[in-house]
């Protein structure tokens, strides 16, 4: 299937656990439509390879860090990322290049509309989020007491 694959689209679904390394398999991806659910951790490294890649959104997640620069290097061919509605806290000057970018509403400084350092600060104050080969493990918030 990863060979022939051309469209991914897996919007509002509801899912919630981390974007696998393995998406980076999916070569022949056109179109990565990830948006609307409760992703989180990190977007995988392996994103890089994915050529043919022309739209990627994986907007109104939880995703954080850095927006890797080897996704934003996929462009000319990547011609429209978004990415809004996370909290990422870093992207690469190239990341700017792609000809449709939406980077609003996360954390990263010196963009324009983006989250409060409020909202961000509760965010990275929370357990951090463990993505590896078991899958997405995030620790039980602490009691309150």
């Amino acid at each position: 299937m990863a060979a022939t694959l051309n469209e991914l689209v897996v919007l509002n679904a509801g899912v919630r656990s981390c974007i696998p390394q393995e998406v980076g398999w999916l070569r022949e991806l056109t179109v990565l439509d990830l948006s609307f659910n409760q992703l989180q951790g990190q977007l995988p490294e392996s994103m890089a390879g994915m050529h043919k890649l022309e739209q990627l959104d994986v907007a109104h997640n939880e995703l954080a860090g850095h927006v890797p620069e080897g996704i934003c290097a996929l462009a000319p061919t990547l011609r429209n990322f978004t990415y809004s509605y996370n909290y990422f806290c870093s992207e690469a000057q190239r990341c700017l290049d792609i000809r449709r970018v939406d980077d609003r509403q996360n954390c990263i400084a010196g963009r324009p509309d983006q989250r409060s350092a409020d909202q961000c600060m509760a965010f990275l104050h929370r357990p951090p989020v463990h993505c590896d080969e078991h899958g997405c493990f995030a620790p039980p918030p602490p009691p309150h007491y």
